[in-house]
């Protein structure tokens, strides 16, 4: 069996046309789809199997090869590998029907060899466990999987957000009333509250704090500190503490 394999990414497809010659099957690989119009044209006996690149062609300038084939009269069993239009895991499957539905038997030359269906379809079965493949399909043309949207952008997200915000810090907010805490340590302890039971050190204080209002220095922050656990050890109802070792400091309710 004869199989044309023609890609925009040769040295991807290098690999393919190898698996499919180590099936016994012959696989001549074009790089350029006018070469590759040029060589069926002039051919006086044309290839079992057509792979193509579907960005070898403008689509939407191009005539259907389909209808071409059919209106020149040719049988030529031909496939687009990446068509971004069939979903994983049925491709063989497709393009199977597609041979069987849109290749018309009926111009084929008197005389000519035409494989078994089994053996088109054992090969459509590598090219298609090819393109979709965890190896090579990350690096193939319209076979990427798309990146996840960004949760950020969505309406549902953005509302919870906000419910989240607006509600997140009232068990605070009552320890903020009852203690007159000023603004500045108000944002302190809710990087803490941000970050209950996580030990955070002096440098991710600093980062955090300025990522909510200014740049501090560490003197600043300390001495923040230390008016801060007074706050906590003047209203003991709350339960608020804020411990501190080597590794950091790490605030906890309770």
């Amino acid at each position: 069996m004869t199989v044309y394999l023609c890609s925009t990414q040769p040295d991807i497809f290098r690999f393919l046309a190898n698996k499919i010659e180590k099936l016994g099957h012959s696989c001549l690989l074009f790089s350029d789809y006018t070469n590759l119009k040029n060589t069926l044209i002039k051919s006086n006996y044309l290839p079992d199997l057509v792979l193509i690149d579907y960005m070898a062609e403008n689509h939407l300038l191009s005539t259907n090869p389909y209808e071409k084939l059919d209106k020149d009269k040719t049988y030529l069993p031909l496939i687009f590998y990446n068509d971004p239009c069939i979903a994983k895991g049925a491709r063989a499957a497709v393009w199977a029907d597609i041979i069987r539905n849109f290749c018309n038997k009926d111009y084929l030359p008197e005389g000519k060899y035409v494989p078994k269906e089994e053996t088109i379809e054992t090969v459509l079965k590598i090219v298609a466990d090819f393109v979709e493949s965890d190896q090579f399909s990350p690096y193939i043309y319209l076979m990427q999987k798309p990146e996840p949207f960004p949760e950020s952008f969505t309406t549902d997200f953005l509302y919870e957000k906000f419910t989240y915000n607006k509600n997140h810090y009232k068990s605070i907010d009552g320890f903020k009333s009852e203690s007159k805490l000023p603004e500045s340590l108000y944002l302190l302890l809710q990087i803490f509250f941000d970050h209950k039971d996580d030990i955070l050190t002096i440098y991710d204080l600093i980062l955090l704090y300025s990522e909510k209002k200014k740049q501090i220095s560490q003197a600043s922050l300390k001495v923040m500190l230390s008016n801060l656990r007074s706050y906590f050890k003047k209203y003991p109802e709350f339960n608020y503490r804020l411990d501190h070792n080597e590794k950091g400091y790490k605030f906890s309710i309770g």
